[in-house]
Protein backbone atom coordinates (compact mmCIF):
# COMPACT_ATOMS: atom_id res chain seq x y z
CA UNK A 1 0.00 0.00 0.00
CA UNK A 2 1.47 3.74 -0.94
CA UNK A 3 0.98 6.11 1.97
CA UNK A 4 2.68 9.42 -0.07
CA UNK A 5 -0.59 11.27 0.21
CA UNK A 6 0.09 14.47 1.38
CA UNK A 7 -0.56 14.61 5.47
CA UNK A 8 -0.59 11.00 5.51
CA UNK A 9 0.73 8.99 8.30
CA UNK A 10 3.80 7.26 6.29
CA UNK A 11 6.06 5.58 8.84
CA UNK A 12 7.15 5.35 12.22
CA UNK A 13 10.28 4.33 14.22
CA UNK A 14 11.55 4.27 17.63
CA UNK A 15 14.68 5.80 19.61
CA UNK A 16 15.57 3.01 21.85
CA UNK A 17 17.71 2.73 24.62
CA UNK A 18 17.89 -0.66 24.71
CA UNK A 19 17.19 -1.67 21.18
CA UNK A 20 17.76 -5.64 21.76
CA UNK A 21 15.55 -5.66 24.44
CA UNK A 22 12.59 -3.56 22.99
CA UNK A 23 13.14 -5.39 19.53
CA UNK A 24 12.54 -8.68 21.68
CA UNK A 25 9.38 -6.87 23.37
CA UNK A 26 7.72 -5.84 20.04
CA UNK A 27 8.81 -9.36 17.73
CA UNK A 28 7.14 -11.25 20.69
CA UNK A 29 4.19 -8.77 21.05
CA UNK A 30 3.70 -8.33 17.72
CA UNK A 31 5.12 -11.00 15.93
CA UNK A 32 7.27 -8.75 14.10
CA UNK A 33 10.75 -9.73 12.12
CA UNK A 34 13.48 -7.40 12.24
CA UNK A 35 16.00 -6.75 9.17
CA UNK A 36 19.22 -5.18 9.71
CA UNK A 37 20.24 -2.04 7.53
CA UNK A 38 24.01 -1.14 7.92
CA UNK A 39 24.32 2.92 9.12
CA UNK A 40 28.40 2.78 8.68
CA UNK A 41 30.61 2.84 11.90
CA UNK A 42 29.08 0.10 13.63
CA UNK A 43 25.29 1.26 13.68
CA UNK A 44 22.08 -0.30 12.23
CA UNK A 45 18.80 0.72 11.34
CA UNK A 46 16.78 -1.68 12.65
CA UNK A 47 13.23 -2.44 9.92
CA UNK A 48 10.73 -5.10 11.35
CA UNK A 49 8.13 -6.42 9.02
CA UNK A 50 4.97 -7.91 9.33
CA UNK A 51 3.37 -10.53 6.73
CA UNK A 52 5.96 -9.48 4.34
CA UNK A 53 4.94 -5.59 4.83
CA UNK A 54 7.52 -3.04 6.41
CA UNK A 55 6.09 -1.73 9.11
CA UNK A 56 8.27 0.24 11.50
CA UNK A 57 12.01 1.07 12.34
CA UNK A 58 14.31 1.04 15.53
CA UNK A 59 17.49 2.70 15.96
CA UNK A 60 19.89 2.89 19.01
CA UNK A 61 19.91 6.25 21.35
CA UNK A 62 23.38 7.12 21.03
CA UNK A 63 24.85 6.95 25.06
CA UNK A 64 25.54 10.48 25.36
CA UNK A 65 21.53 10.93 24.57
CA UNK A 66 20.87 8.20 27.39
CA UNK A 67 23.05 9.69 29.60
CA UNK A 68 21.68 13.52 29.16
CA UNK A 69 18.27 11.97 30.12
CA UNK A 70 16.38 11.61 26.31
CA UNK A 71 14.06 9.25 26.68
CA UNK A 72 13.10 6.14 24.72
CA UNK A 73 10.19 7.65 22.47
CA UNK A 74 8.19 6.55 19.13
CA UNK A 75 8.46 8.76 16.32
CA UNK A 76 5.45 10.00 13.48
CA UNK A 77 6.42 10.60 9.97
CA UNK A 78 4.46 12.48 8.08
CA UNK A 79 4.12 11.79 3.81
CA UNK A 80 5.27 15.74 2.11
CA UNK A 81 5.53 16.70 -1.35
CA UNK A 82 8.12 18.19 -1.07
CA UNK A 83 10.12 17.94 2.73
CA UNK A 84 12.29 21.50 1.77
CA UNK A 85 8.97 23.42 0.96
CA UNK A 86 7.12 22.07 3.76
CA UNK A 87 9.94 22.56 6.41
CA UNK A 88 10.35 26.20 5.06
CA UNK A 89 7.05 26.56 5.66
CA UNK A 90 6.36 24.89 8.80
CA UNK A 91 9.05 27.52 10.20
CA UNK A 92 7.19 30.31 8.72
CA UNK A 93 4.13 29.12 10.68
CA UNK A 94 6.39 29.27 13.98
CA UNK A 95 8.11 25.68 13.99
CA UNK A 96 11.26 25.11 14.88
CA UNK A 97 13.17 22.81 12.79
CA UNK A 98 14.64 19.79 14.63
CA UNK A 99 16.76 18.25 12.09
CA UNK A 100 16.91 19.80 8.49
CA UNK A 101 16.01 18.06 5.53
CA UNK A 102 18.29 15.44 4.41
CA UNK A 103 19.05 12.21 1.77
CA UNK A 104 18.76 8.80 2.16
CA UNK A 105 20.54 7.32 0.08
CA UNK A 106 18.94 5.11 -2.19
CA UNK A 107 15.93 5.87 0.14
CA UNK A 108 14.38 9.04 0.17
CA UNK A 109 14.25 12.45 2.10
CA UNK A 110 13.46 13.43 5.82
CA UNK A 111 13.42 15.87 8.28
CA UNK A 112 11.98 16.79 11.35
CA UNK A 113 10.30 19.70 13.03
CA UNK A 114 9.31 20.82 16.83
CA UNK A 115 5.50 22.65 15.96
CA UNK A 116 4.48 25.33 17.93
CA UNK A 117 2.87 24.04 20.43
CA UNK A 118 5.88 21.51 20.89
CA UNK A 119 5.30 18.45 19.49
CA UNK A 120 8.04 16.39 17.27
CA UNK A 121 6.92 15.34 13.90
CA UNK A 122 8.52 14.00 11.14
CA UNK A 123 8.72 14.32 7.22
CA UNK A 124 9.09 11.44 4.76
CA UNK A 125 9.39 10.90 1.33
CA UNK A 126 10.66 8.17 -0.60
CA UNK A 127 12.17 8.26 -3.43
CA UNK A 128 10.20 5.95 -5.35
CA UNK A 129 6.96 4.51 -4.54
CA UNK A 130 6.98 2.03 -2.00
CA UNK A 131 4.97 0.21 0.67
CA UNK A 132 6.02 2.22 3.15
CA UNK A 133 3.43 1.17 6.31
CA UNK A 134 0.03 -1.11 5.91
CA UNK A 135 -2.14 1.47 7.98
CA UNK A 136 -4.96 0.11 10.52
CA UNK A 137 -3.65 -3.88 10.56
CA UNK A 138 -2.94 -5.87 13.85
CA UNK A 139 0.46 -5.45 14.72
CA UNK A 140 1.16 -2.37 12.55
CA UNK A 141 0.13 1.93 12.70
CA UNK A 142 -3.48 2.06 13.07
CA UNK A 143 -4.10 5.17 14.41
CA UNK A 144 -2.06 8.78 16.04
CA UNK A 145 -3.32 11.12 18.23
CA UNK A 146 -1.83 14.17 19.03
CA UNK A 147 -1.53 15.29 22.78
CA UNK A 148 -1.31 19.25 22.91
CA UNK A 149 -1.90 21.61 25.90
CA UNK A 150 -2.50 24.41 22.78
CA UNK A 151 -5.53 22.25 20.57
CA UNK A 152 -6.78 25.83 18.98
CA UNK A 153 -2.79 26.34 17.80
CA UNK A 154 -2.46 22.81 16.83
CA UNK A 155 -5.55 22.99 14.73
CA UNK A 156 -4.14 26.32 12.98
CA UNK A 157 -0.69 25.25 12.72
CA UNK A 158 -1.27 21.73 10.88
CA UNK A 159 -4.53 22.80 8.74
CA UNK A 160 -2.20 25.56 7.44
CA UNK A 161 1.06 23.07 6.86
CA UNK A 162 -0.25 19.95 5.91
CA UNK A 163 -4.47 20.28 4.37
CA UNK A 164 -5.51 18.70 7.71
CA UNK A 165 -9.07 18.78 8.47
CA UNK A 166 -10.26 18.89 11.91
CA UNK A 167 -13.68 17.67 13.33
CA UNK A 168 -15.28 17.40 16.38
CA UNK A 169 -16.39 14.46 17.82
CA UNK A 170 -19.54 14.88 19.62
CA UNK A 171 -18.74 14.07 23.81
CA UNK A 172 -20.72 13.14 26.59
CA UNK A 173 -21.24 16.55 29.40
CA UNK A 174 -17.82 16.33 31.19
CA UNK A 175 -15.80 14.82 28.46
CA UNK A 176 -12.58 15.86 26.95
CA UNK A 177 -13.08 17.74 23.38
CA UNK A 178 -11.43 15.21 20.46
CA UNK A 179 -10.79 16.08 17.06
CA UNK A 180 -10.68 13.83 14.12
CA UNK A 181 -8.05 14.14 11.43
CA UNK A 182 -8.95 14.09 8.06
CA UNK A 183 -6.44 13.94 5.17
CA UNK A 184 -7.58 14.21 1.86
CA UNK A 185 -10.47 12.87 2.88
CA UNK A 186 -9.62 9.64 4.90
CA UNK A 187 -9.11 9.75 8.64
CA UNK A 188 -5.86 9.30 9.68
CA UNK A 189 -6.12 10.05 13.50
CA UNK A 190 -6.92 12.47 16.40
CA UNK A 191 -6.29 15.14 18.41
CA UNK A 192 -6.66 15.88 22.01
CA UNK A 193 -6.02 18.02 25.39
CA UNK A 194 -2.71 16.63 27.02
CA UNK A 195 -4.29 14.56 29.93
CA UNK A 196 -4.05 15.94 33.54
CA UNK A 197 -1.70 13.17 34.30
CA UNK A 198 0.54 13.72 32.16
CA UNK A 199 3.69 16.30 34.19
CA UNK A 200 3.43 20.02 33.18
CA UNK A 201 7.64 19.56 31.99
CA UNK A 202 6.25 17.07 28.82
CA UNK A 203 6.09 18.47 26.05
CA UNK A 204 3.06 17.62 23.46
CA UNK A 205 3.18 14.38 21.57
CA UNK A 206 2.29 11.75 19.47
CA UNK A 207 0.95 8.60 20.92
CA UNK A 208 0.76 5.84 18.12
CA UNK A 209 -2.05 3.09 18.12
CA UNK A 210 -0.94 -0.11 17.23
CA UNK A 211 -4.07 -2.08 15.40
CA UNK A 212 -5.70 -5.81 17.69
CA UNK A 213 -8.08 -8.05 16.94
CA UNK A 214 -8.01 -8.52 21.03
CA UNK A 215 -7.15 -5.55 23.43
CA UNK A 216 -7.70 -7.19 26.19
CA UNK A 217 -5.24 -10.36 25.91
CA UNK A 218 -2.65 -8.14 23.85
CA UNK A 219 -2.68 -5.92 27.07
CA UNK A 220 -1.92 -9.28 29.35
CA UNK A 221 0.77 -9.91 27.04
CA UNK A 222 2.44 -7.05 27.00
CA UNK A 223 2.37 -6.91 30.84
CA UNK A 224 4.21 -10.37 30.43
CA UNK A 225 6.50 -9.15 28.30
CA UNK A 226 7.76 -6.48 30.79
CA UNK A 227 5.44 -3.21 29.61
CA UNK A 228 3.12 -1.46 32.50
CA UNK A 229 -0.29 -0.13 31.76
CA UNK A 230 -1.21 3.68 31.69
CA UNK A 231 -4.30 3.40 31.05
CA UNK A 232 -6.10 -0.07 31.11
CA UNK A 233 -8.83 -1.41 27.73
CA UNK A 234 -11.40 1.14 27.60
CA UNK A 235 -14.16 1.48 25.62
CA UNK A 236 -15.28 4.22 22.85
CA UNK A 237 -18.91 5.18 22.18
CA UNK A 238 -19.14 1.50 21.50
CA UNK A 239 -16.47 1.82 18.40
CA UNK A 240 -13.24 0.67 19.39
CA UNK A 241 -11.60 -0.37 22.51
CA UNK A 242 -7.80 0.97 23.38
CA UNK A 243 -5.22 0.65 26.28
CA UNK A 244 -1.89 2.84 26.54
CA UNK A 245 0.90 1.43 27.79
CA UNK A 246 4.98 1.74 28.19
CA UNK A 247 7.18 -0.86 27.06
CA UNK A 248 10.32 -2.10 29.20
CA UNK A 249 12.42 0.91 28.39
CA UNK A 250 9.69 3.34 28.99
CA UNK A 251 8.62 4.38 25.29
CA UNK A 252 4.35 5.13 25.12
CA UNK A 253 2.35 3.47 22.54
CA UNK A 254 -1.58 2.06 22.50
CA UNK A 255 -3.43 -0.75 21.21
CA UNK A 256 -6.73 -0.41 19.46
CA UNK A 257 -9.72 -2.46 18.30
CA UNK A 258 -12.01 -1.97 16.16
CA UNK A 259 -15.92 -3.17 17.78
Amino acid sequence: MERTKQGEFNWLDISAKDLEAQSAFYVALFGWVGYDVPLGDGQIYRMFYKDDHRVAGMSQLAPDLIAAGAPSAWNTYLATDDVDATVAKAVELGAAVAMPPMEVTGSGRMAAIQDPTGAFVFFWKPEAAEESIVYSQPGTLAWNDLNTREPDAARAFHSALVGWEFAQREEADGAAPYWGIRAGGQAEGGMMPMPDMVPAAVPSFWMPYFGSTDVAADVAKAVDLGADVLAPPTEVMGTVSFAVLTDPMGATFALMQQL
